[in-house]
């Protein structure tokens, strides 16, 4: 009550609050009643307007019950609207919470399914691999569709002679075809199988465009990104068991995914990793990396003259953006220490004839 505090009991009623003790009565009219909790948060505190000095405070929020005195009403009010918002705000934090954990554990599925498809490729025997390539590269001959020029071969596989030295594309030697096929393309498969289309050949105009296209193919192989593929696409479930029980399991998921995905392709974090490594491949070689994003620009000239893929959102795309693949080379090309001293490829680019 004051500030040496006294002890009684609290009466409310429709006029007054009234105070009473063995020493003493105090009544506060309603009409110059506030109403309001303490600053430690537990007390309720009643005050007279017309005597500041005059406080009573009541541990038994009970009171709050009495609807007979308006301004017991509105601090019940406030509180009510305090505690939904703090209720909201705790269901709001809950739902937070929630979602975070399940994109943790996504997040960590993730990336322990990814370990775990890394690691299977890395058991692919080569075997299966220089047999998968060498199938894929006898139905192109049984079609007729690759180039029979051993001079041109020979002349793509001496240009690649510097690239080839750096990049650890397998057990099993690179081995080079040209196919007839005027899109601007290559595809390297594993077992070191290399084909380039006769498109991409007329299309590049300097040796370092051609070996920026070899270096990002090289990649898909060294990367294993066929196995990868071929593995995801069972799912994270049928990984693990394959994971947990060997290499008869590995190669019936090869068998049964492989061949899908010549057909869809790779994904664009494939395609990403396939480039970054490609450049530094180039890099590694002393061979000039922007003729990778010369050759890009080439490629973004040609979609937009065939209008190929205009109708897919880029989402629905294996291959990201071009000029999105662009700008993250240069900047690469910026951040590159040594930007000089490259070396001197005379090689002549070995062009097919007009059909």
């Amino acid at each position: 009550m004051d500030n040496e505090g006294v002890e009684g009991i609290i009466f409310v009623d429709r006029r007054t609050v009234r105070f009473r003790s063995a020493e003493l009565t105090e009544e506060i009219p309603v009409d110059r009643l506030t109403v309001e909790l303490a600053e430690e948060g537990d007390r309720i505190c009643f005050k007279d307007q017309g005597r500041p000095g005059l406080e009573i405070f009541t541990l038994d929020q009970s009171i709050l019950e009495n609807r007979s005195v308006s301004p017991v009403n509105q601090l019940r009010e406030e509180l009510v609207a305090v505690a939904t918002r703090r209720e909201i705000s705790r269901r709001l934090r809950m739902i937070l919470y929630f979602f975070l954990g399940c994109g943790l554990l996504i997040w960590l599925g993730s990336v322990a399914t990814s370990a775990m498809v890394r690691s299977l490729a890395a058991r692919v025997p080569p075997e299966w691999e220089q047999k998968f390539g060498n199938q894929k590269i006898e139905l192109m001959r049984k079609a007729q569709i690759l180039v029979d020029d051993s001079n041109l071969v020979a002349q793509l596989a001496e240009l690649s002679g510097p690239l080839l030295k750096v990049v650890p594309a397998g057990t099993s030697p690179v081995n080079f075809y040209i196919a007839k096929d005027d899109a601007p393309n290559a595809f390297a498969l594993p077992g070191g199988q290399v084909v380039v289309n006769t498109g991409l050949l007329r299309l590049v105009d300097t040796p370092e465009e051609l070996l920026g296209v070899l270096a990002h193919e090289l990649a898909h192989v060294s990367e294993k990104h066929i196995a990868r593929t071929a593995i995801s696409s069972a799912g994270p479930f049928v990984i693990f068991g394959v994971f947990l029980h060997g290499r008869g399991g590995l190669l019936n998921l090869l068998g049964a995914g492989a061949g899908l995905m010549i057909m869809k392709g790779f994904s664009q974090e494939f395609e990403t990793e396939a480039d970054d490594v490609g450049w530094n491949y180039l890099v590694a070689a002393n061979i000039d990396p922007r003729g990778m994003c010369s050759i890009f620009r080439k490629f973004q000239v040609y979609e937009a003259g065939q209008k190929i893929g205009m109708a897919v959102p880029q989402a629905f795309k294996s291959h990201p953006a071009l000029d999105r693949r662009i700008t993250r080379l240069e900047a690469k090309w910026k951040r590159l220490p040594a930007r000089s001293e490259f070396l001197t490829l005379t090689n002549t680019i070995p062009k097919p004839a007009a059909d």
